[in-house]
């Protein structure tokens, strides 16, 4: 975590008022919504207000590492020409909540999350550094670290759910927006229940194109019961996800 003691001092002195709510709702930290599409890097937040920065995975985990927003370069154009640039949440004050064990304020700090989902968050970059495009993909990785689960946050089999706060957030319709996508070969429900969605919307008013894509199923190969023991669920054998693009339409 980060721990440097010269960004500590305020945060800590804001932080000792956490019993007091209004003195808590006034706290905050940058976040993914903070960026600015159609913008250049001297536009956006403060490489300081995040962390983690690395070369993306196309919404996966992060590779070559970087100082920050400058760097983004060093990645690899996707297909699209954009260079994607990975970046977690500033953590000050989840550190400090954990010092204090105030649990209620753990779930709200710990990690890159959106509303309770742990999150991987990223930023696409035109080849003049220019944003033309964010990208949130709720993240698997957490189910398998104690300190997010102790923080009592959203686990993966709930992580589809995800696109219903984003289509919520971007007022997107389903019957409007979105289709249906039927199942591949080999795919099947979870449950009762399958969903493969995909939804886009264009924003005229803000300029921009959302897209949208939720998945709820069991992948080829994946069953809910132990082929080799016919009465042992299995774990984790599913795909749960939902994946959001905000991209500028002059960068289309």
């Amino acid at each position: 975590m980060h721990m440097d003691m010269r960004h500590l001092t305020l945060p800590l002195i804001a932080l000792l008022g956490w019993s007091c709510a209004a003195g808590a709702q006034d706290l905050r930290r940058a976040t993914v919504w903070d960026l600015k599409l159609g913008e250049p890097i001297a536009a956006q937040p403060s490489r300081d207000e995040f962390r983690g920065f690395a070369c993306g995975s196309s919404g996966g985990a992060p590779r070559q590492r970087l100082t920050g927003w400058s760097d983004f370069a060093r990645c690899g154009a996707e297909p699209s020409g954009l260079h994607e640039v990975y970046f977690e949440y500033d953590d000050e004050f989840e550190y400090i909540a954990r010092a204090k064990d105030l649990d209620r304020e753990v779930a709200r700090w710990a990690g890159t999350t959106e509303s309770g989902f742990p999150v991987v968050a990223s930023a696409l970059f035109d080849g003049a550094g220019v944003l033309r495009g964010i990208r949130v993909v709720t993240d698997s990785r957490p189910d398998h670290r104690i300190d997010i689960t102790d923080a009592d946050l959203r686990k993966r089999d709930d992580a589809y759910l995800f696109g219903g706060r984003m289509a919520s957030r971007f007022d997107i319709d389903a019957k409007r927006d979105c289709t249906a996508l039927p199942p591949a070969e080999g795919e099947s429900e979870v449950g009762s229940l399958f969903v493969k969605q995909s939804c886009e919307r264009v924003d005229g008013e803000h300029h921009r194109r959302i897209v949208l894509r939720v998945n709820f199923f069991r992948k080829p190969g994946q069953n809910a019961f132990n082929p080799q023991m016919a009465t042992q669920l299995t774990q984790g054998q599913f795909e749960s996800s939902a994946r959001l693009e905000v991209l500028d339409l002059d960068g289309q």
